[in-house]
């Protein structure tokens, strides 16, 4: 049997900056603050997930001995 689950959308805290909206990025010997490219400076995203469930009954396998 297979079943489609579909969460709602929801606002999360952006985990490659934690938030902050910047990322650092490591020259030689200082670092340098630039936006972080997965919320784009927000500190924020929006998280949803589809998924497909396939549920099968469990079958073990007989040995013969």
């Amino acid at each position: 049997m297979k079943r489609e689950m579909t969460r709602p959308p929801k606002v999360a805290l952006c985990r490659v900056c934690k938030g902050t909206g910047t990322t650092w990025t490591e020259y030689s010997s200082f670092n340098v603050p630039k936006v972080c490219p997965q919320c784009e400076g927000s500190g924020r995203v929006i998280v949803s997930c589809e998924m497909t469930l396939d549920i099968r009954a469990y079958k073990p396998r007989t040995t013969k001995g």
